[in-house]
C-alpha cells in the first residue's frame, strides 16, 4: 500500500470512528449504493465472479443494517426489519440465477431510504 493509500486509509477509519449514528446509516446506504452500482457494471461487463463480490458486499451492509435495528425505537425499526430482510433475499436472488433486476429493485428502496435518513439527520443531528 502506497504513502498515499494508506493516508486515506486512515482518514477513512476516523471518519467512520468519529461519525455520529446518522452519519454511519448514512455512510452504510452509501455502501451498498455503490456495491450495487458495481455489480451492475460486472454484470454488463459478464464478469460475474465480481457481480457477485460486489453483491455480497452489499448484502453484508444490508445485515449490518438489520443488525443494528434499535427496537426500542418501535415500530419503525420492525418496518426497516422487514425491508432488510426483503432485500437481502432480493440481493440473494439477483446473484443466484445472476439478473440484475432484483439488485436494482434494490437499489430503488436503498436511494429512497437514504434520501429519507438524510432528511431526519439534517433535522435530529
Amino acid at each position: 500500500m502506497g504513502m498515499n493509500m494508506a493516508g486515506y486509509e486512515a482518514y477513512k477509519k476516523t471518519q467512520v470512528q468519529t461519525a455520529d449514528q446518522g452519519s454511519l446509516i448514512l455512510m452504510c446506504y452509501d455502501g451498498a449504493i455503490t456495491f450495487i452500482k458495481k455489480a451492475e457494471k460486472a454484470h454488463k461487463d459478464n464478469d460475474f465472479a465480481a457481480y457477485s463480490t460486489f453483491l455480497n458486499k452489499a448484502q453484508n451492509i444490508i445485515w449490518e443494517l438489520h443488525n443494528s435495528l434499535n427496537y426500542e425505537a418501535g415500530k419503525i425499526a420492525h418496518n426497516l426489519e422487514s425491508i432488510y430482510n426483503y432485500m437481502i433475499r432480493k440481493i440473494i436472488d439477483a446473484d443466484y440465477h445472476k439478473d440484475i433486476g432484483p439488485a436494482q429493485e434494490v437499489l430503488t428502496y436503498l436511494k429512497d431510504l437514504r434520501e429519507s435518513w438524510a432528511t431526519i439527520t439534517k433535522k435530529t443531528f
